[in-house]
Protein backbone atom coordinates (compact mmCIF):
# COMPACT_ATOMS: atom_id res chain seq x y z
CA UNK A 1 0.00 0.00 0.00
CA UNK A 2 1.48 3.83 -0.81
CA UNK A 3 1.27 6.18 1.39
CA UNK A 4 0.22 10.12 0.20
CA UNK A 5 3.09 12.22 0.87
CA UNK A 6 1.30 15.56 0.66
CA UNK A 7 1.88 17.27 3.83
CA UNK A 8 -1.48 17.74 5.09
CA UNK A 9 -2.81 14.20 5.35
CA UNK A 10 0.14 13.07 7.61
CA UNK A 11 0.33 16.26 9.92
CA UNK A 12 -1.46 14.37 12.44
CA UNK A 13 2.28 12.17 12.91
CA UNK A 14 3.59 15.55 13.67
CA UNK A 15 0.97 16.19 16.27
CA UNK A 16 1.30 12.40 17.55
CA UNK A 17 5.13 13.07 18.07
CA UNK A 18 4.09 16.39 20.08
CA UNK A 19 1.90 15.14 21.98
CA UNK A 20 4.56 12.47 23.64
CA UNK A 21 7.81 15.17 23.58
CA UNK A 22 4.98 17.26 26.03
CA UNK A 23 4.78 14.05 27.92
CA UNK A 24 7.88 12.94 28.61
CA UNK A 25 9.25 16.60 29.80
CA UNK A 26 6.46 16.25 31.90
CA UNK A 27 7.46 12.87 33.42
CA UNK A 28 10.95 14.64 34.07
CA UNK A 29 10.02 17.65 35.45
CA UNK A 30 7.53 15.85 37.46
CA UNK A 31 10.04 13.44 38.95
CA UNK A 32 12.30 16.34 39.37
CA UNK A 33 10.27 18.50 41.89
CA UNK A 34 9.07 15.70 44.08
CA UNK A 35 10.52 15.96 47.62
CA UNK A 36 12.92 13.26 48.47
CA UNK A 37 10.55 11.64 50.56
CA UNK A 38 8.55 11.19 47.44
CA UNK A 39 4.73 11.99 47.12
CA UNK A 40 4.30 12.92 43.98
CA UNK A 41 4.23 16.24 41.77
CA UNK A 42 1.15 17.77 43.05
CA UNK A 43 -1.67 17.48 40.27
CA UNK A 44 0.84 17.07 37.68
CA UNK A 45 0.75 13.81 38.91
CA UNK A 46 -2.21 13.12 37.60
CA UNK A 47 -1.38 13.69 33.65
CA UNK A 48 1.94 11.62 34.43
CA UNK A 49 0.27 8.96 35.76
CA UNK A 50 -2.53 9.17 33.42
CA UNK A 51 0.17 9.33 30.38
CA UNK A 52 2.39 6.26 31.75
CA UNK A 53 0.43 3.49 29.47
CA UNK A 54 0.91 4.99 26.19
CA UNK A 55 4.01 7.51 26.43
CA UNK A 56 6.94 6.02 25.03
CA UNK A 57 4.98 3.06 23.52
CA UNK A 58 3.50 5.88 20.91
CA UNK A 59 6.96 7.17 20.72
CA UNK A 60 8.39 3.87 19.47
CA UNK A 61 5.26 3.04 17.39
CA UNK A 62 6.05 6.32 15.74
CA UNK A 63 9.64 5.64 14.53
CA UNK A 64 8.55 2.14 12.70
CA UNK A 65 5.76 3.60 10.67
CA UNK A 66 7.77 4.74 8.06
CA UNK A 67 10.93 1.84 8.12
CA UNK A 68 8.68 -0.34 5.24
CA UNK A 69 9.71 2.27 2.74
CA UNK A 70 13.73 2.03 3.59
CA UNK A 71 14.01 -1.89 4.81
CA UNK A 72 15.40 -3.28 2.40
CA UNK A 73 17.72 -0.11 0.71
CA UNK A 74 20.89 -1.34 0.05
CA UNK A 75 23.53 -2.33 3.70
CA UNK A 76 25.53 0.81 3.64
CA UNK A 77 22.30 3.41 3.07
CA UNK A 78 20.28 1.47 5.95
CA UNK A 79 23.86 1.44 7.93
CA UNK A 80 23.86 5.26 7.85
CA UNK A 81 20.40 6.15 7.96
CA UNK A 82 19.01 3.73 10.88
CA UNK A 83 22.47 3.18 13.13
CA UNK A 84 25.20 5.80 12.58
CA UNK A 85 22.81 8.21 12.52
CA UNK A 86 21.76 7.68 16.22
CA UNK A 87 25.15 6.59 17.03
CA UNK A 88 26.20 9.87 16.10
CA UNK A 89 23.50 11.78 18.54
CA UNK A 90 24.18 9.39 21.42
CA UNK A 91 27.48 9.88 21.25
CA UNK A 92 27.44 13.73 21.24
CA UNK A 93 25.19 13.74 23.94
CA UNK A 94 25.95 11.40 25.90
CA UNK A 95 29.63 12.92 26.11
CA UNK A 96 27.72 16.55 26.78
CA UNK A 97 25.53 15.22 30.12
CA UNK A 98 28.77 13.31 31.32
CA UNK A 99 30.99 16.44 31.12
CA UNK A 100 28.21 18.51 33.03
CA UNK A 101 27.77 16.12 35.64
CA UNK A 102 31.56 14.92 35.91
CA UNK A 103 32.15 19.50 36.55
CA UNK A 104 29.13 20.47 38.07
CA UNK A 105 26.93 17.99 40.03
CA UNK A 106 29.75 15.54 41.01
CA UNK A 107 27.27 12.78 41.05
CA UNK A 108 29.72 10.43 39.09
CA UNK A 109 30.96 7.21 41.30
CA UNK A 110 34.41 7.93 43.05
CA UNK A 111 35.74 4.39 43.22
CA UNK A 112 35.33 3.80 39.02
CA UNK A 113 37.18 5.45 36.66
CA UNK A 114 35.54 8.00 34.74
CA UNK A 115 36.38 6.31 31.36
CA UNK A 116 34.50 3.03 32.54
CA UNK A 117 31.93 5.34 33.97
CA UNK A 118 31.20 7.08 30.23
CA UNK A 119 31.32 3.73 28.49
CA UNK A 120 28.62 2.21 30.44
CA UNK A 121 26.30 5.05 29.58
CA UNK A 122 27.32 4.78 26.06
CA UNK A 123 26.30 0.91 25.85
CA UNK A 124 25.01 -0.69 29.63
CA UNK A 125 22.84 2.18 31.09
CA UNK A 126 22.79 5.36 29.14
CA UNK A 127 22.03 8.88 30.48
CA UNK A 128 18.21 8.80 31.60
CA UNK A 129 16.06 10.20 27.97
CA UNK A 130 19.53 8.78 26.22
CA UNK A 131 17.85 5.12 26.15
CA UNK A 132 15.63 5.82 23.52
CA UNK A 133 18.28 7.12 21.19
CA UNK A 134 20.66 4.17 22.17
CA UNK A 135 17.70 1.58 21.26
CA UNK A 136 16.27 2.60 18.28
CA UNK A 137 19.43 2.12 16.18
CA UNK A 138 18.81 -2.31 17.74
CA UNK A 139 15.14 -2.09 16.88
CA UNK A 140 16.04 -1.15 13.29
CA UNK A 141 18.77 -3.91 13.09
CA UNK A 142 16.98 -6.74 14.16
CA UNK A 143 13.68 -5.40 12.49
CA UNK A 144 16.17 -5.80 8.51
CA UNK A 145 17.06 -9.35 9.97
CA UNK A 146 13.81 -10.84 10.55
CA UNK A 147 11.69 -8.81 7.44
CA UNK A 148 11.73 -12.19 6.11
CA UNK A 149 9.73 -14.03 8.65
CA UNK A 150 6.05 -13.51 8.77
CA UNK A 151 4.32 -11.04 11.15
CA UNK A 152 2.39 -13.51 12.87
CA UNK A 153 5.40 -15.17 13.92
CA UNK A 154 7.48 -11.87 15.17
CA UNK A 155 4.67 -10.21 16.66
CA UNK A 156 3.71 -13.03 19.46
CA UNK A 157 7.42 -13.18 20.46
CA UNK A 158 7.77 -9.34 20.78
CA UNK A 159 4.70 -9.16 22.72
CA UNK A 160 5.97 -12.42 24.62
CA UNK A 161 9.17 -10.32 25.58
CA UNK A 162 7.26 -7.51 26.82
CA UNK A 163 4.93 -9.51 29.15
CA UNK A 164 8.00 -11.10 30.14
CA UNK A 165 9.57 -8.34 31.55
CA UNK A 166 12.65 -9.35 32.42
CA UNK A 167 14.94 -7.66 34.83
CA UNK A 168 18.25 -8.87 34.00
CA UNK A 169 20.16 -6.00 35.35
CA UNK A 170 21.31 -4.66 31.73
CA UNK A 171 19.14 -2.45 30.69
CA UNK A 172 19.57 -2.45 27.22
CA UNK A 173 18.40 -5.92 26.98
CA UNK A 174 15.40 -5.29 29.27
CA UNK A 175 14.46 -2.26 27.30
CA UNK A 176 14.33 -4.19 24.17
CA UNK A 177 11.54 -6.97 25.62
CA UNK A 178 9.57 -3.68 26.93
CA UNK A 179 9.06 -1.97 23.78
CA UNK A 180 10.04 -3.82 20.51
CA UNK A 181 6.42 -5.31 20.18
CA UNK A 182 5.29 -1.22 19.95
CA UNK A 183 7.77 -0.48 17.09
CA UNK A 184 7.32 -3.60 14.95
CA UNK A 185 3.29 -3.08 14.80
CA UNK A 186 4.65 0.14 13.60
CA UNK A 187 6.58 -1.12 10.94
CA UNK A 188 4.12 -4.02 10.21
CA UNK A 189 0.70 -2.97 10.28
CA UNK A 190 1.38 1.05 9.12
CA UNK A 191 -1.33 0.73 6.50
CA UNK A 192 -3.86 0.67 9.21
CA UNK A 193 -2.28 2.88 11.52
CA UNK A 194 -2.97 5.40 8.55
CA UNK A 195 -5.88 3.80 8.11
CA UNK A 196 -7.34 4.42 11.42
CA UNK A 197 -6.19 8.06 11.39
CA UNK A 198 -8.34 8.45 8.20
CA UNK A 199 -11.21 6.99 9.65
CA UNK A 200 -10.81 9.69 12.95
CA UNK A 201 -11.25 12.33 10.84
CA UNK A 202 -13.99 11.20 8.61
CA UNK A 203 -15.98 10.06 11.66
CA UNK A 204 -15.09 12.76 13.94
CA UNK A 205 -18.28 12.35 16.82
CA UNK A 206 -17.57 8.75 16.98
CA UNK A 207 -14.11 9.54 17.07
CA UNK A 208 -14.93 11.54 20.11
CA UNK A 209 -16.92 9.17 22.12
CA UNK A 210 -14.71 6.40 21.90
CA UNK A 211 -11.55 8.83 23.27
CA UNK A 212 -13.85 9.56 26.05
CA UNK A 213 -14.52 6.02 26.85
CA UNK A 214 -10.57 5.16 26.40
CA UNK A 215 -9.92 7.96 28.58
CA UNK A 216 -12.25 6.52 31.39
CA UNK A 217 -10.83 3.13 31.41
CA UNK A 218 -7.15 4.32 31.02
CA UNK A 219 -7.56 6.49 34.34
CA UNK A 220 -9.31 3.72 35.81
CA UNK A 221 -6.57 1.03 35.69
CA UNK A 222 -4.15 3.71 36.26
CA UNK A 223 -5.59 4.53 39.94
CA UNK A 224 -6.25 0.87 40.55
CA UNK A 225 -2.57 0.58 39.61
CA UNK A 226 -2.92 -2.33 37.38
CA UNK A 227 -1.54 -0.15 34.35
CA UNK A 228 1.55 -2.20 34.89
CA UNK A 229 0.01 -5.51 35.27
CA UNK A 230 1.51 -8.17 32.13
CA UNK A 231 -0.47 -9.12 29.59
CA UNK A 232 -2.75 -5.67 30.61
CA UNK A 233 -0.02 -3.17 30.47
CA UNK A 234 0.93 -4.37 26.23
CA UNK A 235 -3.25 -4.04 25.81
CA UNK A 236 -3.03 -0.36 27.45
CA UNK A 237 -0.19 0.37 25.65
CA UNK A 238 -1.50 -0.28 22.08
CA UNK A 239 -5.14 1.10 23.06
CA UNK A 240 -3.17 4.37 24.14
CA UNK A 241 -1.09 4.46 20.81
CA UNK A 242 -4.78 4.53 19.36
CA UNK A 243 -5.76 7.22 21.55
CA UNK A 244 -2.71 9.79 21.00
CA UNK A 245 -3.50 8.88 16.98
CA UNK A 246 -6.86 9.74 17.19
CA UNK A 247 -6.39 13.25 18.90
CA UNK A 248 -3.63 13.60 17.18
CA UNK A 249 -5.99 13.38 14.22
CA UNK A 250 -8.00 15.50 15.11
CA UNK A 251 -6.04 18.18 16.22
CA UNK A 252 -4.17 18.65 12.81
CA UNK A 253 -7.26 20.61 11.77
CA UNK A 254 -6.92 22.91 14.33
CA UNK A 255 -4.78 25.70 13.43
CA UNK A 256 -4.21 26.98 16.80
CA UNK A 257 -2.53 23.94 17.93
CA UNK A 258 0.31 23.90 15.36
CA UNK A 259 2.76 24.86 17.78
CA UNK A 260 2.35 21.30 19.14
CA UNK A 261 2.75 19.83 15.56
CA UNK A 262 6.36 22.29 15.51
CA UNK A 263 7.63 20.46 18.67
CA UNK A 264 6.76 17.12 17.11
CA UNK A 265 8.24 17.74 13.60
CA UNK A 266 11.11 19.71 15.77
CA UNK A 267 11.21 16.88 18.78
CA UNK A 268 14.94 15.69 18.73
CA UNK A 269 15.21 19.18 19.56
CA UNK A 270 13.79 19.50 22.66
CA UNK A 271 14.45 15.51 23.45
CA UNK A 272 18.05 15.77 23.36
CA UNK A 273 18.53 19.25 25.18
CA UNK A 274 15.75 19.73 27.61
CA UNK A 275 17.37 18.10 30.40
CA UNK A 276 20.01 21.00 31.06
CA UNK A 277 17.52 23.71 31.09
CA UNK A 278 15.41 21.54 33.23
CA UNK A 279 17.68 21.26 35.55
CA UNK A 280 18.77 25.14 35.70
CA UNK A 281 15.05 26.18 35.76
CA UNK A 282 14.62 24.22 38.32
CA UNK A 283 17.47 25.94 40.57
CA UNK A 284 16.40 29.07 39.50
CA UNK A 285 13.05 28.71 39.98
CA UNK A 286 13.44 27.71 43.67
CA UNK A 287 16.23 30.21 44.47
CA UNK A 288 14.36 33.17 43.04
CA UNK A 289 10.96 32.28 42.20
CA UNK A 290 7.66 32.73 44.30
CA UNK A 291 6.24 30.11 46.77
CA UNK A 292 4.22 27.61 43.91
CA UNK A 293 2.91 24.21 44.82
CA UNK A 294 4.46 21.06 42.86
CA UNK A 295 2.39 20.87 40.32
CA UNK A 296 2.69 24.14 38.89
CA UNK A 297 6.48 23.86 39.78
CA UNK A 298 6.41 21.11 37.27
CA UNK A 299 4.51 23.13 34.57
CA UNK A 300 6.49 26.12 34.77
CA UNK A 301 9.94 23.83 34.62
CA UNK A 302 8.15 21.92 31.56
CA UNK A 303 7.55 25.15 29.89
CA UNK A 304 11.20 26.34 30.49
CA UNK A 305 12.71 22.73 29.52
CA UNK A 306 10.67 22.87 26.09
CA UNK A 307 11.14 26.39 24.95
CA UNK A 308 14.78 26.70 25.61
CA UNK A 309 15.89 24.23 23.58
CA UNK A 310 13.70 25.54 20.87
CA UNK A 311 14.73 28.56 21.02
CA UNK A 312 18.48 27.64 20.78
CA UNK A 313 18.11 26.01 17.81
CA UNK A 314 16.18 28.70 16.04
CA UNK A 315 19.36 30.65 16.89
CA UNK A 316 21.90 27.96 16.48
CA UNK A 317 20.46 26.50 12.99
CA UNK A 318 22.57 28.55 10.76
CA UNK A 319 25.69 28.54 12.78
CA UNK A 320 28.91 25.44 13.06
CA UNK A 321 27.02 24.59 16.61
CA UNK A 322 23.67 23.22 14.41
CA UNK A 323 25.60 20.12 14.61
CA UNK A 324 23.79 19.39 18.30
CA UNK A 325 20.81 19.02 16.36
CA UNK A 326 21.97 17.80 12.55
CA UNK A 327 24.08 15.22 11.73
CA UNK A 328 27.17 16.50 9.99
CA UNK A 329 28.37 15.45 6.49
CA UNK A 330 31.62 13.82 8.29
CA UNK A 331 29.37 11.52 10.44
CA UNK A 332 27.42 10.45 7.49
CA UNK A 333 29.23 7.11 5.77
CA UNK A 334 30.94 8.14 2.16
CA UNK A 335 29.39 6.63 -0.37
CA UNK A 336 25.97 8.72 1.11
CA UNK A 337 26.71 11.61 2.10
CA UNK A 338 24.27 14.37 0.93
CA UNK A 339 25.18 17.52 -0.61
CA UNK A 340 26.64 19.88 1.68
CA UNK A 341 23.62 22.49 1.04
CA UNK A 342 20.83 19.67 1.73
CA UNK A 343 19.65 20.34 5.55
CA UNK A 344 20.15 16.99 7.40
CA UNK A 345 17.87 14.32 8.62
CA UNK A 346 16.88 15.41 12.61
CA UNK A 347 16.87 11.70 14.40
CA UNK A 348 13.12 11.12 14.64
CA UNK A 349 11.37 14.81 14.24
CA UNK A 350 11.37 14.40 10.22
CA UNK A 351 8.70 15.22 8.17
CA UNK A 352 6.66 12.16 7.88
CA UNK A 353 7.78 12.68 3.30
CA UNK A 354 11.36 12.61 4.53
CA UNK A 355 11.63 9.33 6.96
Amino acid sequence: MGYARHDDRLAWVDYAKGICIVAVVCMYAGYYVQPAEGGGAGWMQLWMDFARPFRMPDFFLLAGLFLARTIDRPWREYLDKKVVHFAYFLVLWTTIYFVAEALLTRNLAGGTPLWLQYLAWLTVDPYHMLWFVAMLPVYFLVTRAVRGVPWWIILPLAALLQIAAFESGWRHFDRFGERYVYFYAGYAFAPLVFQFADWVRENKGKALGLLALWAVVNEGFVLARLHEAPGLSLVLGFVGVGGVIAVAALLQDTRRMQWLRYLGRNSIVVFLAFYIPMVVAAKLLWRFGPPLDLGTQALVITIAAIVVPVIAYAVLRHSPARILFERPRWAQLGSVRQPAKTRQEPVFGAQPSAS
